[in-house]
């Protein structure tokens, strides 16, 4: 079971929202549990990394696939695995942005050096980006 959880003052937590007190109404009073506690992706961050995206996309002339642009630019700001393939060579993935798959931290360092690789490859201002993106949201 997975429940938000809200820090308080006394440094006791509470339940983040009604559904989640719903669920943790279900462990017994006075039973000892564990917990992994994590810090959950910012959804409207996520949301403004795909108008990036987006709007990069609806701009550019390069690529004509934008899962395909995305991975490219993904692996140039250094966000890939490395694997050998069955004629041993090596090749590049580029690494899955995934809620379950990468923190906030590196999601966050993900979007910096993926915007540097934008004005890098695509001579776009980096203020102009950052105007522009929010009629991609």
């Amino acid at each position: 079971m997975k429940i938000a959880v809200i820090k308080q003052m006394n440094g006791s937590f509470l339940p983040a929202n009604n559904s989640d007190y719903e669920l943790a109404k279900k462990l017994k009073v006075g039973k000892q549990y564990q917990a992994e506690i994590k810090q959950p992706r910012n959804y409207d961050f996520h949301k403004k990394f795909f108008a990036l995206i987006e709007l990069v996309f609806d701009n550019q002339e390069i690529f004509d696939n934008k899962e395909f642009m995305r991975k490219e630019l993904t692996k140039a700001a250094g966000f890939y695995d490395v694997y050998l393939n069955h004629k041993n060579v090596e090749c590049y993935e580029a690494k899955s942005i995934s809620f379950a798959s990468m923190s906030q931290n590196d999601f966050d360092k993900l979007y910096e050096r993926f915007l540097d690789v934008v004005v890098k490859i695509f001579k776009f201002d980096k203020e102009s980006i950052e105007e522009n993106i929010q009629e991609f949201m």
